[in-house]
C-alpha cells in the first residue's frame, strides 16, 4: 500500500477538476492506497506567506506537511487560469514546499539531491481553450507546478491536460471517466514496488 497525498486546487464547489479527481480518488482507494485529499477550498492556510518564510503555518498545514513527508505521491488537479495555476495552488506550493523540509540551499539539498527524491508525482489541468494556446505561454501553469517539485528532488512526474473546456460542446462524461481510470492504473503501476 502506498500513501498518495491528492491537492484539489479548483476552488469552485462542483468544478470540473474536482469532480474528475473524485474518481482518480476512488479508484486508487478501491486498490488499497491510504489516500489523503487535500480541498484548497475549504483548507486554512496563509495562502500569502504573509511573514516569507517566518509565517506560522496553522496546524491543518502541518498535519498537510507531515503526511506530504511519508507520501510516495503528489497529485495535483487544478484548472489553468491566465496561462497559470491558480492563486491557492500557488500560496499551497509555498507551504507544502518548505525550505529545509523538502530542499535547502544552504546544506546544498536541492535537485538531485533534494529532500523529497524518490517520491513520484502527477499533475492533472484543464484548460479552456487549447492546449496550443498553454504552450505559446510556455506551459506556464505546468511549469509553475514542475519548478518545486525539481527544487526538492522529485523528476518522477506524470502530466495530464484536458483542453478546449470552455467550449459547449464537450466529450462524453466516458471519454472523461475513462481517462482517469486509465490514469489511475498508471499510477498504479508506478507505486507497485511499494505494493509487494
Amino acid at each position: 500500500m502506498a500513501r498518495i497525498l491528492v491537492v484539489q486546487a479548483d476552488s469552485r464547489g462542483n468544478g470540473t477538476m474536482k469532480r474528475l479527481s473524485e474518481i482518480y480518488i476512488k479508484k486508487m482507494q478501491v486498490l488499497q492506497h491510504e489516500v489523503r485529499v487535500v480541498d484548497l477550498a475549504t483548507l486554512e492556510y496563509d495562502k500569502t506567506l504573509s511573514k516569507g518564510y517566518q509565517t506560522e503555518r496553522t496546524p491543518e498545514m502541518l498535519a498537510v506537511n507531515a503526511f506530504a513527508q511519508q507520501a510516495d505521491l503528489l497529485a495535483f488537479f487544478y484548472p489553468i487560469w491566465f496561462a497559470n495555476v491558480p492563486s491557492a495552488l500557488k500560496g499551497f506550493i509555498e507551504n507544502l514546499f518548505w525550505v529545509g523540509e523538502t530542499y535547502s540551499f544552504r546544506t546544498k539539498q536541492y535537485v538531485f539531491k533534494g529532500m523529497w527524491r524518490g517520491k513520484k508525482a502527477r499533475i492533472v489541468y484543464s484548460i479552456g481553450g487549447s492546449e496550443w494556446h498553454h504552450y505559446l505561454f510556455g506551459w506556464s501553469g505546468y511549469r509553475g507546478m514542475r519548478q518545486p517539485l525539481w527544487l526538492s528532488g522529485i523528476f518522477s512526474i506524470r502530466r495530464t491536460s484536458f483542453e478546449n473546456m470552455d467550449r459547449t460542446k464537450h466529450k462524453p462524461v466516458s471519454f472523461y471517466e475513462k481517462k482517469m481510470l486509465k490514469m489511475a492504473m498508471c499510477d498504479n503501476r508506478r507505486l507497485k514496488p511499494l505494493n509487494q
